[in-house]
């Protein structure tokens, strides 16, 4: 299993999308920070692990979703749909 940590912000439109394309063994761990637009809620209904980060910034985010992190293997991706996530084994697989 590889934890996939995507810090979050306003991205319920990407959210779906995003985590559809996960692949199978990749775990995905939303670390919300301040989102207003029910991306945490929808992340947990689409199956993904959510912390919620109340410090503002990308890197309070990243540091809350490691600390979620239970896997040997972890990676970072961004939510807005920018990476194809079905592209992480090229990169994470170990």
């Amino acid at each position: 299993m590889i934890d996939v940590i995507l810090p979050v912000l306003n991205e319920a439109k990407a959210l779906p999308w995003v985590l559809g394309r996960l692949p199978e063994g990749y775990a995905p761990i939303v670390a919300d920070n301040g989102s207003t637009d029910g991306s945490g809620d929808l992340a947990s209904g689409l199956g993904a692990r959510v912390v919620v980060e109340p410090q503002p910034g990308f890197g309070a985010a990243c540091f809350a979703g490691l600390t979620a992190a239970t896997a040997e293997v972890v990676c970072f991706m961004d939510c807005d749909g920018s990476l194809d996530p079905r592209a992480l084994p090229a990169v994470a697989d170990p």
